[in-house]
């Protein structure tokens, strides 16, 4: 069964024009997926024990409308068994009439701390029950990638202490915050986020810094890559439309 809690949207998690900020969403997102794994059992304490963690591999959000700070979502989430190295978790936030507001389809792997490698099967400890046989719901997650060369170049960021997690690294939520901020500031006259599509190459850890590439694919269509030296750390592509 889904697990379900409900969250007011805080008005520091607003823009200027009251709209729920991506990257906020994605934060409220990530916090039942935490609340999930510990009510079935998933604890700080078990992959310390394990010496394991869940690392964000991929997502896709998608807005039907971007709620407005003071409204309370009723958010569910169900994750998906381990396929091939991958646990699927789809996330639904629901507005105070019931009314489906927006969702988040993500993509989490499980790996050895020590080893940095993939695991391919739960460790023993770990729960059997909480995870459904296969998730009925699915978001598009293809991404028109444009090289590196071909990319307009807006500077470094670096992963300092506000942008980073418990992880000791850049919070995969800070990564939406940097693309929106990215948006020519026009953008947020008339338009909002209706897609975003991020995937996670490699983690930024605290202290080091990603230089950010733009290139617009269509009107209201970018793309987005962050890159450390010659490693891309990560890939996005965001989708508007008018409000």
């Amino acid at each position: 069964m889904p697990f379900t809690q409900k969250y007011k949207i805080y008005r520091y998690d607003g823009d200027s024009r009251g709209l729920l900020k991506p990257g906020a969403l994605l934060r409220y997102s990530q916090q039942i997926a935490g609340e999930h794994a510990v009510s079935i059992g998933i604890t700080d304490d078990l992959y310390a024990r394990t010496h394991t963690a869940y690392v964000l591999a991929k997502l896709a959000l998608h807005f039907d409308r971007v709620p407005h700070v003071d409204e309370t979502l009723t958010v569910t989430t169900e994750p998906e068994k381990l396929k091939r190295a991958v646990n699927r978790r789809f996330n639904i936030f629901y507005d105070g009439e019931g009314r489906e507001v927006a969702c988040v389809d993500s993509r989490w792997v499980l790996i050895d701390t020590d080893r940095r490698l993939i695991l391919r099967r739960h460790p023993p400890e770990f729960p059997s029950s909480g995870w459904a046989e296969e998730l009925p719901r699915e978001l598009p997650m293809k991404m028109t990638r444009v090289p590196l060369d071909q990319c307009e170049l807006l500077g470094a960021h670096r992963a300092d202490y506000s942008r980073c997690d418990m992880n000791g690294h850049l919070n995969n939520t800070i990564y939406a915050d940097l693309i929106c901020d990215a948006l020519p500031q026009q953008t947020w006259q008339t338009m909002a986020v209706r897609d975003l599509v991020i995937y996670y190459h490699k983690e930024v850890p605290q202290g080091e810094s990603l230089r950010l590439a733009r290139a617009q694919l269509a009107e209201n269509r970018w793309y987005f890559s962050g890159w450390n030296g010659e490693t891309c750390n990560f890939e996005a592509e965001i989708t508007l439309a008018p409000l």
